[in-house]
């Protein structure tokens, strides 16, 4: 299972008792990973690296660094987004983390589906909002 950013970004912001937080920890896997992408998003709300990693551990995320191969599985949607008229950009962060999510066969949780099932057909997506009463 693999947190997108704005997941890691609700759990360092959210109380403990919130429903927001209640909700991500129900959909919760025995081990959840972030990578660099990941923690490159969230680091603009830390002022050292140090402070970023002990907020990591805290929330007892595994970072875990995009292979080779993920990489040029994301490089192959973004073309396919740039066909179907996508804007021109450098490449976007989501095609990073769902090209990782869906080579290791991880579920993804994220509040934002844009796209992720267009491009990655495989991926399980879970929206932790969709478990709140």
């Amino acid at each position: 299972m693999i947190f997108d950013s704005n997941i890691v970004l609700d759990l360092l912001d959210a109380p403990p008792e919130s429903e927001l937080y209640g909700a991500i920890d129900a959909v919760r896997g025995p081990r959840v990973h972030v990578n660099e992408i990941v923690y490159a998003e969230v680091a603009a709300r830390f002022v050292s690296p140090g402070l970023l990693e002990t907020s990591i551990a805290a929330l007892d995320l595994v970072v875990e660094p995009l292979t080779l191969l993920e990489c040029h599985r994301a490089g192959q949607a973004f073309a396919e987004y740039r066909r179907r008229g996508g804007a021109r950009i450098a490449i976007l962060p989501d095609f990073l983390i769902g090209a990782q999510a869906a080579t290791r066969g991880w579920p993804l949780v994220t509040r934002d589906r844009k796209g992720f099932a267009s491009y990655f057909p495989e991926l399980t997506i879970i929206d932790p909002l969709e478990h709140i009463a």
